[in-house]
């Protein structure tokens, strides 16, 4: 029987034969720069090695001073405080939502103060989140707006809100139209736009062979996944080493290994260069074929909780369900060749400094309870329903939902305050 993984290549074989060759093709060396330009023809973007090395350069642009302050989503990808750190700042964190997958936008203004220079809002899941509240109270105490918008990429159509002052698009390995590898920012201030270009200048280039290898490891894990394939990938690896899920997440992450500082620290090759534009060609088909069989899975769960399934624009690049219990949850979808997963790189982002802020207590919750369910737009239809009746299942077992519309709430605070329904 078919086995579906977590998470594939958001590649076709023959864009990822075409990025393989592109490996060995010339590339003009202003590509670079046509290649942002051609995405925002205003002339504000700037592309990089990934999300995280255009962060880097941002707030190297910035020159603020050791000890400021950056506010962030409280659920995000690990390695976006820790750069912020690196680079001298302090984080706050701002606490989530978890059944709708939002910062609380009303606990904002309570968290910025003189020092405050920032704040990262993160479009989580592939939603694409309302931010003119937020925006607006960061406006008004001075602090500059990034959108994170790695997971919500839909096409070059959509560069986040004119009025943010960053937005931030990843096609790292497991985005949406993923490259293996860049990011695409908008960056609204010509200043800092032109000092990121002129630091970004300073730093070595990506080798050609980098992105081959990245190429091929990622073609690789991609054709193991497949679903003839991945059951005994997951019964070799669950007996031979420390499991399959614990593996496949290592071996799929943008950057592993310590000095991430150094590995970020690099321009984009031109193959990399090359596989971006052609995705960017694509428009907002690779997002747009995720919808229907998304929508279709999210009815057949019923009353499961879905955090961000609300959002009027969304890619669904992951579907994650709320579980009492996530391990049995996981468990129970792997006795039917279903191999969901738990956490990946997401990391609750804790504040610094914690004196007189409240703890974000709704994303430990959304973190804790959330099984990304191992969606992929080629299911067929039956398949869908079959996985919907079979979290449905074990979600009424474990007392989460049920005809009265039972729901539970975090663990850490019963009253349901931290944001999950009562």
């Amino acid at each position: 029987m078919n086995a579906w993984a977590n998470k594939r290549l958001d590649m076709s074989m023959s864009a990822w034969s075409r990025a393989l060759l592109g490996c060995a093709q010339p590339v003009p060396p202003q590509a670079a720069s046509q290649l942002a330009d051609r995405w925002d023809p205003d002339g504000a973007g700037v592309f990089g090695l990934s999300v995280r090395s255009l962060f880097d350069l941002w707030i190297r642009a910035q020159r603020w001073q050791q000890g400021d302050r950056i506010v962030f989503s409280a659920l995000t990808v690990a390695d976006m405080p820790a750069i912020a750190r690196a680079n001298g700042l302090e984080v706050v964190s701002l606490d989530i939502d978890p059944l709708r997958g939002e910062p609380k936008t009303e606990a904002l203004a309570d968290l910025i103060d003189e020092r405050t220079r920032a704040v990262v809002y993160t479009h989580l899941f592939g939603a694409r989140s309302r931010t003119e509240a937020a925006r607006r109270t960061t406006h008004a105490n001075g602090s500059l707006f990034v959108e994170d918008c790695a997971e919500a990429y839909a096409g070059p159509q959509w560069r986040g809100h004119p009025d943010s002052d960053v937005a931030l698009f990843s096609f790292g390995p497991i985005k949406t139209a993923t490259a293996v590898g860049g990011g695409l920012a908008r960056v609204r201030d010509d200043d800092v736009r032109h000092e990121m270009l002129r630091l970004a200048a300073g730093m070595p280039m990506q080798r050609r062979t980098d992105q081959l290898r990245r190429l091929v490891k990622f073609g690789l894990l991609n054709a193991l996944a497949s679903p003839r394939a991945f059951g005994l990938v997951v019964r070799a690896l669950d007996v031979l080493g420390p499991g399959h899920d614990a593996v496949l997440q290592r071996l799929t992450r943008g950057f592993p290994g310590p000095d991430l500082l150094d590995r970020i620290r690099r321009r984009p090759s031109a193959p990399l260069v090359r596989t971006l534009g052609a995705r960017l060609d694509e428009g907002d088909a690779p997002g747009r074929r995720r919808i229907g069989p998304a929508r279709r899975l999210i009815q057949g769960l019923g009353d499961a909780l879905v955090p961000t399934s609300h959002a009027a624009e969304h890619v669904y690049w992951l579907i994650p369900v709320l579980a009492p219990d996530p391990q049995a949850l996981i468990d129970h979808l792997a006795e039917s060749n279903f191999h969901a997963t738990q956490g990946r790189a997401f990391t609750v982002v804790e504040h610094d400094d914690p004196h007189g802020r409240p703890p974000p207590l709704g994303a430990r919750h959304l973190l804790e309870h959330s099984v990304y369910l191992p969606f992929d737009p080629s299911m067929p239809g039956q398949v869908l329903d079959r996985l919907a009746a079979t979290v449905a299942r074990e979600l009424r077992r474990q007392g989460a939902v049920g005809g009265d519309g039972r729901r539970f709430s975090s663990p850490s605070d019963p009253s349901g305050a931290d944001g999950s329904p009562e």
